[in-house]
């Protein structure tokens, strides 16, 4: 651990300040979105770029606890996380069709379509497999046990859910699906959608930092819900 990681979770060791600013920037995507340049949410843009590499940051810690952690529950957490990161980092990367040229130009920028990619039907069958043994792993290696008595311990990281959930309704707005008489009220719909889901990805981020980190208090002549 460095100096730097160290003193953050001196200061903040739940992170509740950094999900709290979380849900502050979640706010402050609608006046932003109608702000910053309108390409910024373009396919393959600024703001797309760099939820991927907040995935990437993600999956990057995920892997890391597992390979530098004991071999214990919060170790199998990761290795059950890391499927997660790689199926969205794939989802925003078009599995692989953004490298390719555009398909052509729109109003809303460059068009990729991942159905030109020959390996494209394999995808969700494979995804679906990524996820079905991190459920496996998860189940056998006892998480829910360790989630379980991260609720009880009351260190669930709540708020980013809140988050997540509000950056998905902000996506769901951003993709138009609104009654017609507030459609006026979204302008480039497509940045908030962008800008709505960087702060979920985030938040998702910090949340896999919580429980990760998650330790039971050792308390004499008590038994934690962890087995």
């Amino acid at each position: 651990m460095n100096p730097l990681s160290a003193q953050f979770d001196r200061i903040d060791p739940r992170r509740i300040y950094l999900q709290r600013f979380l849900l502050l920037c979640l706010f402050l995507c609608y006046p932003l979105s109608r702000m910053v340049p309108v390409d910024w949410g373009w396919e393959n843009g600024v703001v797309e770029n760099t939820q991927v590499v907040v995935l990437l940051a993600g999956l990057f810690f995920a892997a890391r606890a597992w390979l530098r952690g004991p071999n214990d529950v919060r170790s199998a957490l990761a290795l059950c996380a890391i499927p997660i990161w790689m199926i969205l980092a794939g989802r925003e990367l078009s599995w692989g069709a953004v490298f390719l040229p555009p398909l052509g130009f729109t109003p809303d920028g460059p068009v990729y379509s991942s159905s030109i990619l020959p390996y494209r039907p394999a995808v969700p069958f494979v995804a679906g497999l990524l996820v079905l043994a991190s459920l496996a792993i998860g189940w056998r290696r006892g998480v829910h046990r360790h989630l379980k008595n991260i609720v009880a311990h009351r260190a669930f990281p709540w708020l980013c859910v809140l988050i997540v959930l509000g950056a998905a309704l902000g996506s769901t707005i951003g993709e138009g699906h609104l009654p017609s008489f507030a459609r006026d009220l979204v302008k480039r719909s497509e940045v908030l959608e962008e800008m709505a889901e960087c702060v979920g990805y985030l938040a998702m981020v910090t949340a896999q930092s919580v429980l990760l980190r998650f330790k039971a208090p050792a308390l004499a002549g008590a038994r934690t819900v962890e087995a």
